[in-house]
């Protein structure tokens, strides 16, 4: 079945749109923690410039709202960093799950039509650890990865 699923070409091409998928998340990922990483950078400027001891009391106001303001920013950015993490491995792992299922029963369709063709009474696979022996002349693996591909 591995080597069956591997050299099927609808199972590539979905690999490689999930792939782009990926990617694109992970961008977008990037773009949002090096966003945070400016707000920190500005956050601890800020609080640097609110340590002068020759800041005024109104300055000195002045620069603390500002740091709770960014401060309060930096926290929001987190939890959308967060978030937005969780959200895409969810909605990856759901693509994926649902590409692999999808060409898996593919799969075993044409297995059961070659089946049927070449007069199979079992289909095993002999990448699992139950098959103590099997007839290698028997093996319909590349029918299977021809017919599929076939079928465009």
């Amino acid at each position: 079945m591995p080597k069956i699923y591997n050299s099927y070409g609808k199972a590539e091409r979905s690999r490689e749109k999930f792939q782009k998928a990926v990617e694109k998340a992970q961008n977008e990922l990037r773009a949002m923690l090096e966003d945070g990483i400016k707000m920190a950078k500005e956050l601890r400027n800020l609080q640097e410039k609110a340590e002068n001891p020759a800041l005024s009391d109104s300055a000195k106001e002045k620069q603390r709202k500002q740091i709770e303001e960014l401060t309060e920013k930096v926290h929001k950015k987190e939890v959308e960093v967060n978030e937005f993490r969780q959200e895409s491995d969810r909605k990856l792992s759901e693509k994926r799950e649902k590409f692999v299922t999808r060409h898996v029963n593919e799969i075993k369709e044409v297995i059961g039509k070659i089946a049927e063709e070449s007069g199979a009474i079992v289909v095993l696979n002999a990448a699992g650890v139950d098959v103590l022996y099997y007839m290698p002349g028997l093996d319909i693996t590349q029918k299977v990865i021809t017919r599929l591909n076939a079928e465009k």
